[in-house]
């Protein structure tokens, strides 16, 4: 009866509050005056409970609330399940930080309280955050959360997958990840224990075994020679019959390397639109987005077979130049957490990683510095999305540029993190690791409070890294000087 009463407040509010439109919050029915350190205000027959903490505001905080239907315009992001109707949000005055409390009724088969969160609507990001700081009251049937967002919320669950061996969440790209069992039933605790799962399957796409090398059907008017430290650990070749030629490469050290294209653009990246979402490759493509705008490089994990395509017409000797690089596992582990936790709209996708790479020649140049700022807003980046078609993912495109900006600028001042790599394993990882975790936070901190425990729990599974890595390096590999390459691709 609570949320019937809510939803009947919200409506009349809301009518009411149409006519008096001009007038803004002050003196509609259901606007309420917020004190920051005071006690929390009710709206909707109780249906909303919200306060300002002694830092969240300054003056006179004006807050009203309604209630909607979620909109076909601002759907849940894949792997959650959504409870109940929306709650929207009017404020004025000096807001930064509030926290809000909202009832639930009836929940759906299967969804347990304690598993409920809340989620804020970020309009610049154009998608659902979760709130942290959450407490679900099973008694009171109420779900609690710290906000920095102050447009509408809803709540809602992880979409859980079971089986034999327990439950799976589903990130924002789709990538589903198990978690452990006997894992508290609470949504953070699902999220870190995803986390970690993600972790573990970053370091073993990164460091695993060598894949298979296909290079059928092999070209036959160009000669191809690989030198390697040591020697015999890489491997390329190039195929024909494709239009254009493609060069396949294969990264047989136990440690991923950044491979250095072309500076005139002949050689791009080749992204498997076709991916699944469960495969480790989910978010390659993106990955190699970054790094093709951000260094004109392309990464290859350990063991891991990469496809390139040469321009057609390229004339002369093309040489591409590798070195091992802690980066690549700084962007990999950094991509899968945002994927985790925030909503990606198209920016992780394939095809939008394809978009882009098809727009770099023209536009990436120009657009690069602003992308690496953050800078979505520049007209050098708005020409850039709008070749690529993607000018409703554009804030969260230019947080992934950032994100990577920051993790290539700072992991180059790590000593051993681009020369001498896999001896330098145990001094340079730990480092790296609280450079990433810097890095993210550059970009929570746009629509998450900032420092929060919840976060930090998540951000402290990266510390696996740095042991995850070394483990996978035999001994005998982690020597000085191993990991150059020079690829040498020569017309006949």
């Amino acid at each position: 009866m609570k949320l019937v009463r809510g939803m009947l407040a919200g409506i009349l509010g809301i009518t009411i509050g149409a006519g008096l439109a001009a007038c803004g919050p002050i003196g509609v029915p259901e606007s309420k005056l917020v004190e920051p350190g005071g006690d929390s205000k009710s709206a909707l027959d109780g249906l909303v409970r919200f306060s300002v903490p002694d830092d969240g505001g300054r003056g006179d905080i004006r807050v009203r609330f309604g209630v909607e239907p979620l909109p076909a315009d601002r759907p849940a992001p894949t792997g959650i399940i959504t409870v109940g109707d929306m709650v929207t949000m009017e404020a004025q005055g000096e807001l930064t930080r509030g926290r809000i409390a909202v009832d639930y009724a009836e929940l759906p088969a299967g969804v347990r309280p304690e598993m409920l969160n809340l989620f804020g609507w970020s309009a610049d990001l154009g998608g659902w955050v979760p709130l942290t700081g959450s407490v679900t009251d099973a008694v009171d049937r109420t779900v609690a959360g710290d906000t920095i967002l102050f447009d509408s919320f809803v709540i809602g669950t992880w979409r859980l997958t079971t089986d034999a061996t327990g439950d799976s969440v589903t990130t924002h790209a789709g990538v589903v990840l198990p978690v452990k069992a006997g894992t508290d039933r609470t949504f953070w605790a699902y999220a870190r224990a995803a986390a970690v799962t993600s972790l573990t399957d970053a370091v073993e796409h990164l460091a695993g075994p060598p894949e298979e090398l296909s290079c059928e059907p092999k070209a036959t008017d160009t000669t191809v020679k690989v030198a390697s430290t040591p020697a015999g650990r890489f491997d390329a070749c190039v195929l024909t019959g494709t239009g254009s030629q493609r060069i396949r490469v294969r990264n047989r050290l136990p440690f991923p390397l950044l491979l250095d294209l072309p500076a005139d653009g002949r050689v791009r990246p080749v992204v498997d639109t076709q991916v699944t979402a469960d495969s480790p490759d989910a978010l390659d493509g993106m990955r190699d987005t970054l790094l093709t705008y951000l260094t004109g490089a392309v990464a290859v994990g350990g063991g891991q077979t990469v496809t390139l395509e040469l321009r057609p017409g390229a004339p002369g000797p093309v040489q591409l130049t590798g070195r091992l690089d802690w980066s690549v596992v700084a962007l990999e582990a950094g991509l899968r957490q945002l994927d985790l936790l925030l909503p990606d709209s198209r920016a992780l996708r394939p095809r939008t990683a394809e978009a882009l790479l098809l727009a770099h020649p023209e536009h990436g140049p120009a657009a690069r510095d602003a992308l690496a700022a953050g800078d979505v807003g520049a007209p050098a980046v708005q020409s850039l999305l709008r070749a690529a078609g993607l000018t409703d993912s554009g804030r969260s495109i230019a947080d992934l540029f950032q994100f990577g900006s920051c993790v290539l600028q700072r992991t180059d001042t790590v000593a051993g993190a681009s020369q001498d790599v896999l001896a330098a394993l145990r001094t340079a990882g730990p480092t790296v690791v609280v450079y990433t975790t810097a890095c993210l936070n550059t970009i929570y901190e746009k629509y998450l409070p900032q420092a929060t425990r919840t976060i930090k729990s998540i951000q402290d599974t990266l510390k696996a890294a740095t042991g995850a890595i070394r483990n996978a390096v035999p001994k005998p590999d982690r020597k000085r000087g191993h990991g150059q390459v020079t690829v040498t691709l020569t017309p006949r």
